[in-house]
């Protein structure tokens, strides 16, 4: 998976789907609705199997990647689409970027000098047979 990110917001835009919108319009899967310069609906991204092509929609003001004006691209991990003021960086996605993260550690504090809880777990006693089957009749095999 891949994904546009917007360094100068901290804003992720996940790609996933086969098409995907950038423009003013909130229609648009990408929207840059505070960039005047963006046309309504801007560009489009296209999978085809592959990987992600840039394709500008006939855009007032154009689409560059890479410094490069074009009308039809296929993005590079890396390559920087400026649409608009806004600069959009074409990254792989890390599963971390999307993950969500559930809070399942309780973290406690011991008294400096205190067993550690798996410290006190391995003085308990145990309560299963220690490398010995007990059998239904309550007699040990060896």
């Amino acid at each position: 998976m891949f994904q546009l990110f917007d360094e100068e917001k901290g804003r992720r835009y996940p790609l996933a789907g086969i098409i995907k919108e950038i423009g003013r319009t909130s229609d648009c899967d990408i929207v840059l609705a505070e960039d005047e310069k963006v046309s309504r609906v801007h560009a489009r991204l296209d999978w085809d199997g592959e990987g992600w092509v840039l394709v500008d929609l006939d855009s007032t003001n154009g689409t560059l990647v890479n410094g490069e004006a074009v009308k039809e691209h296929r993005l590079q991990p890396g390559d920087v689409i400026e649409i608009g003021d806004t600069k959009l960086r074409y990254l792989p996605l890390l599963v971390s970027d999307h993950a969500e993260r559930k809070k399942t550690t309780k973290i406690t504090e011991s008294p400096k000098g205190a067993k550690s809880t798996r410290e006190a777990d391995r003085t308990r006693p145990r309560t299963f047979a220690e490398g010995k089957t007990v059998r239904k009749d309550g007699e040990k095999e060896s």
